[in-house]
């Protein structure tokens, strides 16, 4: 009953100055609408993050690479590797030749050409190559035999050709490639590999498809030096597979120096999806993170005013407290009935705040994340934990500055 009482005099005077709290509850929900939206962000963004960090654990680091001459060799040779020992099992070592020309005619020639040591044709295929055998996805087969076709036609006037065949060996220039009748198919499924290519010739997301490539033994890289114009670019993936140990990073960073100084032409860097993710993230949350202060700072406001009305309300309210003392109700029922009128304002502009932020909440992209205004069950709680924290603040405040002599005197001016 004593609860039941409480509860319908807050109401009650809560109706009664509506008027006088209608501004302060609009700048309260509109902080707190901020603050709920910041959170449900950037909760959002930490458990999209966790996700996809999950997604990636497994996932090597990769050596990006610039030059400014196309002709300036291969970035990472094979050399380098073994010059450099404690790297050569934890790089995936993937260097390759991009081959494009064009005839009299306007039709256009294209593949990779690939070469794979057996530790990494093992990695990517999951099988042991087979001794001495060339493999050759569907696409660069029929690219080298439309070749072979045109190169029985060619005359004069195709100079672009610097291939030349004799029965079903093609030749690149003097060297010879590949045996058209000895070459091993890559299966469906090895041939649906694909490989995400370096930035240096490519737009950023292109890819190498592994039916386009004729792949051989990484030991012919050093043996076959083309430098025809049917293979201009020289281009190499190289991705790190050890931990993401401080340990291992020293020894990435340490790799890096040696390739620098080896090749000085070129510029070299690590490419970590997690770390640009991770970054790309905190870029994003920046602002919203400062609108966050400025929530909490507005809702500091709306106390230090709500305390100030409390005060001039309860010195209003003497009589009336001082009666209700007489007849026996004690101090907590006092502090009760403040504390539910109080809680009340609050509670009504969290709710407002709560539906205002699942409209306001924007939806965010960045690479690899899309944030949506999900709600989350650490934003309800934190919510609801400041609604309390303000009425318990501001009701107990305004009780202390009135203070219980002020109570007393009044009853003895009754």
């Amino acid at each position: 009953m004593e609860l039941r009482y409480s509860v319908e005099k807050a109401c009650f005077y809560f109706r009664q100055y509506l008027g006088k709290y209608s501004l302060l509850l609009l700048i309260d929900t509109v902080g707190m609408a901020i603050l709920i939206s910041c959170l449900n962000l950037s909760l959002s963004c930490g458990e999209r993050l966790r996700v996809l960090k999950k997604e990636m654990e497994e996932e090597g680091i990769e050596l990006d690479y610039s030059m400014s001459n196309a002709s300036a060799g291969y970035p990472i040779m094979p050399q380098d590797i073994r010059d450099y020992p404690s790297i050569e099992k934890k790089l995936f070592y993937f260097p390759y030749r991009y081959s494009q020309c064009e005839d009299c005619d306007g039709n256009v020639y294209s593949y990779q050409c690939c070469f794979l040591s057996d530790a990494v044709f093992e990695q990517l295929f999951g099988m042991e190559r087979e001794a001495g055998t060339v493999y050759i996805g569907d696409g660069a087969y029929d690219t080298l035999n439309r070749i072979k076709e045109r190169a029985a036609l060619q005359d004069d006037y195709d100079f672009f050709l610097y291939y030349h065949f004799e029965d079903d060996i093609a030749y690149l220039g003097e060297e010879p490639i590949a045996d058209l009748s000895q070459v091993k198919r890559l299966n469906e499924k090895q041939a649906d590999i694909s490989l995400n290519c370096p930035n240096g010739f490519f737009k950023i997301g292109a890819q190498i498809s592994l039916s386009d490539c004729l792949i051989l033994p990484l030991e012919m890289m050093e043996k076959l030096d083309f430098e025809t114009g049917a293979m201009p670019y020289k281009c190499v993936i190289a991705i790190y597979q050890g931990e993401r140990a401080d340990e291992n990073i020293s020894e990435l960073l340490g790799f890096i120096r040696f390739l620098s100084e080896r090749h000085p032409e070129l510029q070299y860097d690590i490419s970590d999806r997690i770390l640009e993710l991770e970054q790309a993230a905190l870029d994003l949350m920046i602002p919203y993170r400062s609108l966050l202060l400025a929530a909490i700072s507005m809702l500091l406001i709306i106390m230090t005013g709500m305390i100030g009305i409390f005060i001039l309300i309860l010195h209003r309210r003497k009589k009336e407290q001082a009666v209700s003392l007489a007849y026996g109700a004690t101090k907590s029922q006092i502090f009760l009935e403040i504390f539910l009128e109080v809680f009340l304002c609050f509670a009504v502009g969290a709710l407002f705040a709560g539906v205002a932020a699942w409209y306001v909440t924007p939806q965010l992209t960045i690479s690899y994340l899309n944030l949506t205004g999900a709600w989350h069950g650490l934003t309800v709680w934190c919510a609801v934990g400041i609604t309390l924290a303000e009425a318990l603040c501001i009701s107990g405040i305004a009780l202390a500055v009135v203070g219980r002599e002020n109570v007393a005197g009044t009853l003895r001016e009754l």
